[in-house]
């Protein structure tokens, strides 16, 4: 019997009897790294969305400075860069 390279499952040669529990387990591997992947895939999604999401705010950062809280960001105008910041009033 032989195994693929990456994940291992089993190969029966022509020859081999085939068993449902070498079936059986083949998915078994199958299933978690198609689980593993698509837990992955999520992780990637909310990365994604959180970073377009502090992209498009205009001043995502906060700071605390003598008791009191700021926040700050980037914008552009008329094509030069600005730092921005302002009190946080809560």
């Amino acid at each position: 019997m032989q195994h693929t390279q990456n994940l291992k499952l089993k190969k029966p040669d022509l020859t081999d009897n085939v068993l449902i529990s070498d079936l059986n387990e083949n998915m078994d591997v199958l299933d978690q790294a198609v689980g593993e992947l698509q837990k992955t895939t999520e992780s990637i999604g909310d990365l994604e969305k959180n970073l377009n999401e502090h992209l498009l705010a205009q001043m995502p950062h906060r700071f605390f400075d003598n008791g009191k809280w700021y926040r700050w960001g980037f914008r552009t105008e008329n094509g030069e860069p600005q730092f921005i910041y302002e009190e946080v009033i809560e």
